[in-house]
């Protein structure tokens, strides 16, 4: 099943570690790639920096937060409906 998962961060100054666990997450997610053409054909995700990309005023939550096909989603869920539970090392 594909995604399309958005993050929205603060300006570079002002992201704490909320900022920094989300970006990790994100880039953890993997893009499907039409191998043959190289264009891509799964999940996408895009990051969106203030004042870069948007201004504060347009945000529709408090940064920082993502979206999963259009809805906001916790930290948690966001995990969990994307990259799946984590495995232990005892548990493969």
């Amino acid at each position: 099943m594909s995604h399309i998962c958005k993050l929205y961060l603060p300006r570079e100054e002002n992201q704490e570690v909320d900022s920094m666990r989300w970006l990790h997450m994100f880039k953890s997610i993997e893009i499907w790639e039409d191998e043959e053409n190289h264009i891509p054909n799964g999940n996408e995700r895009r990051i969106y920096i203030e004042g870069l990309d948007f201004y504060e005023n347009e945000a529709k939550h408090p940064l920082p937060y993502a979206t999963l096909n259009g809805k906001k989603k916790t930290m948690e869920n966001f995990y969990e409906e994307v990259l799946g539970e984590k495995l232990l090392d005892e548990d493969v």
